[in-house]
């Protein structure tokens, strides 16, 4: 018997990155064209945050249940300008794209 196989080390396949603890992506709750991606409302349009995985932006302020409101969305610029509360927001395209929101 091969001495590599017969001694492999405690824990093999339990790596978090690995096949034992896959992260499953967040899938949005909200019933089906209710919601859309924050990249594509429209300016001047207010909607409220229905589904957030990025990290960085729930810190911001941009969770679950934030009411936004979209002031600068064009096409060809890579970011867009978004206003919770009283903060302003320059935000990513791509990371726009993860967020959904519920227009109202």
């Amino acid at each position: 018997m091969n001495r590599n196989r017969r001694f492999r080390p405690f824990g093999r396949g339990l790596n978090p990155f690995g096949r034992g603890f896959r992260r499953r992506r967040q899938v949005c709750a909200c019933p089906r064209g209710q919601c859309i991606p924050m990249s594509d409302v429209t300016e001047g349009n207010e909607g409220v945050v229905t589904c957030n995985d990025d990290l960085r932006t729930i810190e911001r302020g941009i969770y679950s249940g934030a009411k936004i409101s979209i002031f600068r969305n064009e096409k060809d610029e890579p970011n867009i300008i978004v206003a919770v509360g009283d903060a302003r927001y320059v935000l990513d395209r791509r990371i726009a794209e993860t967020i959904r929101v519920m227009v109202s």
